[in-house]
């Protein structure tokens, strides 16, 4: 009992090494600009590692309207490959903020395996209600 305990334990912490690992080879960062009253979002890559890297992406903005409750989503994927320390932008999508708008937008790198392997999130426009 004790060397299957042992062996779990060894896996669950050699994979979460090796997931530890992974995340600092791509790096996910999403880019604000405004332009003449619109907010235009980039998604963007760069591989830090030193060699040819490949993933998928997924770049999700959430806008919601505090004042109405309205909701809207937009998603855009796609595959991407990138050189030793190659930048890339991959998706863009182009909003407007109105007063009560707050807009989520994430940002999310998956290996052949479907898992993330990097990250970013951004939150625009107005702030959650704050705790009483």
């Amino acid at each position: 009992m004790f060397r299957l305990n042992f062996f779990l334990f060894f896996f669950i912490f050699l994979n979460g090494i090796n997931a530890q690992v992974i995340q600092d080879e791509i790096k996910a960062k999403i880019e604000i600009k405004d332009v003449e009253g619109n907010t235009i979002i980039t998604g963007t890559a760069e591989n830090i590692s030193d060699i040819l890297k490949s993933a998928s992406y997924k770049l999700t903005v959430i806008k919601k309207n505090n004042i109405n409750n309205n909701q809207t989503n937009n998603a855009q994927e796609g595959m991407f490959t990138l050189n030793r320390g190659e930048f890339k932008k991959l998706s863009s999508t182009e909003i407007n903020i109105d007063n009560g708008d707050e807009v989520i937008v994430m940002l999310l790198f998956y290996d052949e395996k479907k898992q993330i392997i990097s990250k970013d999130r951004v939150v625009l426009g107005e702030q959650k209600k704050k705790m009483k």
